[in-house]
């Protein structure tokens, strides 16, 4: 049999790279476009105009296309994810079992344990997909951050041109809010703040609009919306990124905070200041402190089995001396997670941040990981916060192509 002359099979690599090429543009259209219906539909927990129901349908609705398109991507790109990040992918299975196990032994509230778990790991997953599709058509996905960022700015200029104000957090009233509520969208400006900025060193934004983006991001949070949650994030943030490219900085905040504190106890020492007495720092806290004490009495009181899986999910929300008009959480996902999951719950969550920030270059996670701690660590933070973590995938991958960017430009001169 006569072997075909091998400029015959040439057109079949072509042939398959065209195949490719369009699998990846509609993954990546897909998993965008859930992320944006996502955000459209944020409006309606913000501000309801039909019923809980039907609104919580559209939420549900868009909830499902983008894990439906995730899905199918982490199954098409299921060997090169383990291949490249087989570690991140037995943490999310084995929390997920953790998590069951928990409600196995306590309420079954299954649903519920399920919904929340993908709130934390979606994500980490969407993080695996994403870089595997940037691999493949990085000026895509690029592309698609900038649109997305365009969308984010769009819905809430268009909150604060047309929407009433916000009136919660003890009636005070704050700037309106397109996404869901006045936590959620400043920690999704937050982190598209810092989606610009990466967007800007890896050449993809003028430096004008970056300024514009920012100040207008600071506008919001400090003053617009005044959540201190947020501001402790941007704050950590700011810090990690800026003691990752200075050498000085991590020196120049611990003398500070040294000084600062050497400082204080003069005074301290010859009573002109006081240290503020319980109720003070009950007050200052929001009630956190108090909160933080019952949940301490509550896990020293707790069994093994508690220890190890938790009291289940619902079980942070009680009623305390000091929110005692209605059940709230500890106001600390850590705390809440361990009260609820228990040590092994909490490790595995620990362990998947750890192993998302392995996912892409090293310390290019470090300062949006740190904000994602910070808010966790003082309220229901970003992890929770699905309008705002769904966002971090991208501004992590655009960190990526900014870390590519300065090597790139590093290695040529």
């Amino acid at each position: 049999m006569i072997a075909m002359p091998s400029a015959s099979r040439h057109p079949a690599k072509p042939t398959a790279a065209r195949f490719e090429a369009r699998v990846t543009r509609a993954f990546a259209w897909a998993l965008f476009g859930g992320l944006w219906a996502k955000l459209l539909v944020a409006v309606l927990l913000s501000q309801p105009t039909l019923d809980a129901e039907v609104d919580s349908v559209y939420n549900r609705a868009a909830d499902l296309l983008l894990l439906g398109g995730l899905f199918a991507a982490l199954l098409a790109y299921a060997d090169d994810i383990l291949r490249h990040s087989p570690r991140l992918v037995v943490v999310v299975i084995l929390g997920l079992a953790s998590f069951l196990i928990t409600e196995a032994l306590t309420g079954l509230r299954l649903q519920t344990a399920i919904f929340e778990y993908l709130k934390i790991v979606t994500p980490a997953l969407l993080s695996l997909v994403l870089m595997r599709l940037y691999a493949r058509d990085a000026a895509l996905v690029l592309q698609l951050c900038r649109i997305t960022l365009t969308l984010v700015w769009c819905l809430a200029c268009f909150a604060l041109v047309f929407l009433p104000a916000s009136l919660n957090r003890g009636g005070e009233k704050f700037w309106p809010v397109y996404f869901a509520s006045l936590h959620t969208a400043s920690y999704l400006m937050v982190v598209c703040a810092a989606l610009s900025l990466y967007l800007f060193e890896a050449g993809q934004l003028g430096r004008r609009l970056l300024i514009g983006l920012v100040a207008f991001s600071c506008v919001l949070v400090f003053y617009g919306w005044g959540v201190r949650t947020s501001m402790v994030a941007a704050l950590a943030f700011g810090l990690v990124y800026l003691g990752q490219r200075s050498r000085v900085l991590p020196l120049a905040v611990l003398l500070v905070v040294a000084f600062g504190l050497a400082a204080a106890l003069v005074p301290l020492l010859f009573g002109i200041i006081h240290l503020p007495t319980w109720d003070e720092m009950v007050e200052m806290s929001s009630g956190r402190v108090s909160m933080w004490l019952q949940k301490a009495a509550i896990l020293a009181d707790s069994s093994l089995a508690e220890w190890l899986f938790g009291h289940g999910e619902g079980s942070d929300w009680i009623v305390s001396e000091v929110w005692w008009w209605s059940a709230k959480d500890s106001h600390n996902d850590f705390i809440r997670l361990l009260n609820q999951q228990g040590l092994v719950g909490l490790g595995l969550v620990l362990a998947m941040l750890v192993t998302w920030a392995g996912v892409f270059p090293p310390g290019v996670a470090a300062p949006l990981l740190a904000a994602l701690a910070a808010s966790t660590a003082f309220s229901n933070g970003i992890m929770f916060r699905p309008q705002a973590s769904l966002v971090m995938p991208l501004a992590l991958v655009a960190a990526t192509a900014a870390w590519q960017h300065r090597t790139a430009r590093g290695a040529s001169q």
